[in-house]
This record gives C-alpha cells, structure tokens and sequence, in this order.
C-alpha cells in the first residue's frame, strides 16, 4: 500500500492550458495499459486546450464548478459529477466561469494535444 499526502506542481503541459492550472501527479503510469492519475487544479475560468487520449479519462470533480466540452457543446459540472471521455474522443475541461474547480483524473495513454483553446 502507498498513501500519497501530496504532490509537487508541474509544469508539464505549460502553454496548454488557459488560465492558472496546477497539476499534481499522484501517480504516474507504472506500465504499459496503466493510467496517469493526477489532481487537477484549475483557477476561475482556466481550461484545458482541446485534446484526444488514446486509452480514453475518466474525470471526477472534487470541488467547485467545472465544465467539459465536446463537439456537441458544454456541459457544468458540480462535486461528484463523474465525466468517462471514451478513447480517441475530443474534449476539453477546466473551471467554469467565476469559479474555481478541482479534478481527479484518470487519463489512459499519451495526451495528444490541439494547438486550439475553447
């Protein structure tokens, strides 16, 4: 058993997102088929740039309001809303508007990233 009681910041994905992100790797994927699982922070407004994950993300809200979007539009998400972006699907997520919002993610392969924000 481990217990992670914190993570260091990373800059990781800088220039991807909009805004002020803080991720926090919790565990980093340990072979191939395994996930990344990180604690997302995200400040008032701040949002992912559309991205795919090739294995697909499972995303949990911890606290404040977030949303995600796909091309059917936004969705609002509140604490405990659970998001499953199936694999290949473009999306993004982050912090909705006045808001704060923290993110459990699952995320399954290498991100592929757009050059495009929201």
């Amino acid at each position: 058993m481990r217990i992670h009681t914190g993570g260091e910041a990373s800059e990781l994905y800088g220039g991807r997102f909009t805004g002020a992100v803080r991720l926090e790797m919790l565990q980093a994927a340990e072979a191939e088929g395994r996930p990344d699982i990180a604690r997302v922070s995200f400040a008032d407004g701040a949002c992912t740039f559309w991205h795919r994950h090739p294995g697909g993300q499972q995303l949990l809200v911890l606290s404040g309001t977030g949303c995600v979007g796909t091309a059917d539009g936004e969705v609002v998400l509140r604490p405990g809303d659970f998001v499953d972006a199936p694999a290949g699907e473009r999306h993004y997520h982050g912090a909705a508007a006045g808001s704060d919002c923290v993110f459990l993610a699952v995320t399954y392969g290498t991100t592929d990233w757009e050059d495009l924000a929201p």
